[in-house]
């Protein structure tokens, strides 16, 4: 029966087939490409908003990690600070020296220079220059120093018992540790 269709409408007939059989599967396809996007849309979506959220998760803890760092420097910062004020506070000041050793000399003391020098946390020991009413009164102070438990040791040398009255005298006291 295809022999008794002429010529022309043959080659009509053979392109309206191939045209229906080209749209056809371009329709298939497009058909398949849209199911293929609405199943991936979803997968897509959930994806894309997980990926933010683990962005913004990870900002926020990298926000955390900076305040964290910048508030542990200052934390170390004010232990130090606080490290440094307790231990001047636990340490005895020079005037407490001064007025310790002034309490000790009595009225036939007359101190005219006490040099304290400190090294780091250590004290140095104490010089003190002054002139005794006697050697009695010399002695006596020594003797005082020597009585308190924060000294350990009282330097006199003897050329400053050479003289009987008003003697001029340099002692050199070493306090203990504690």
């Amino acid at each position: 029966m295809i022999n008794l269709i002429p010529l022309h409408a043959k080659k009509s007939l053979v392109l309206e087939y191939w045209v229906r059989v080209v749209s056809t599967w371009l329709m298939l396809w497009s058909l398949a490409l849209v199911v293929g996007a609405a199943i991936l849309l979803p997968a897509f979506v959930l994806i894309t908003t997980q990926v933010e959220t683990y962005e913004s998760s990870a900002i926020e803890a990298s926000e955390k990690v900076a305040r964290y760092i910048s508030v542990s420097t200052e934390l170390e910062r004010a232990n130090q600070q606080a490290r440094t004020a307790i231990d001047q506070f636990a340490t005895n000041s020079f005037s407490e020296y001064v007025s310790f050793i002034e309490r000790l000399q009595g009225s036939d003391i007359e101190l005219s220079r006490i040099e304290i020098n400190q090294n780091g946390e250590q004290i140095e020991p104490i010089q003190l220059e002054g002139i005794a009413l006697d050697r009695i009164a010399l002695a006596s102070f020594r003797d005082r120093l020597l009585a308190e438990e924060i000294v350990e040791a009282v330097d006199l040398p003897i050329q400053n018992l050479a003289q009987d009255k008003d003697i001029q005298f340099s002692i050199k006291v070493t306090l203990s540790e504690t």
